[in-house]
């Protein structure tokens, strides 16, 4: 997994984001400006992931919202990183 944003040294909220490679790739095969604006949300939510995720219900995964795309993420808290399992839209990321 690669990370996105640097070290979580800035206070106890922030987490590290890392990407499963097949998330990478799928965000390099999405307009540059859709890329820029999940890559971007990705960031915030590395930063105060309390805000920006929402719990999956039945699911221990969360959700980040960014326009029509859902990313699924793992927030492991021990660690603190949330790992980006899959980007899509909404209608396909949840089946």
């Amino acid at each position: 997994m690669n990370p996105t944003n640097g070290s979580n040294s800035d206070g106890p909220s922030m987490a590290t984001v890392l990407l499963h490679p097949d998330v990478e790739s799928r965000l390099q095969s999405l307009p540059n400006d859709v890329e820029s604006r999940v890559r971007s949300k990705l960031e915030d939510a590395g930063d105060d992931p309390e805000r920006h995720l929402k719990p999956l219900r039945g699911r221990e995964e969360y959700s980040l919202r960014v326009g029509k795309r859902r990313a699924i993420i793992d927030w492991v808290r021990r660690s603190d990183e949330l790992r980006v399992l899959e980007i899509d839209t909404r209608d396909t990321v949840y089946r």
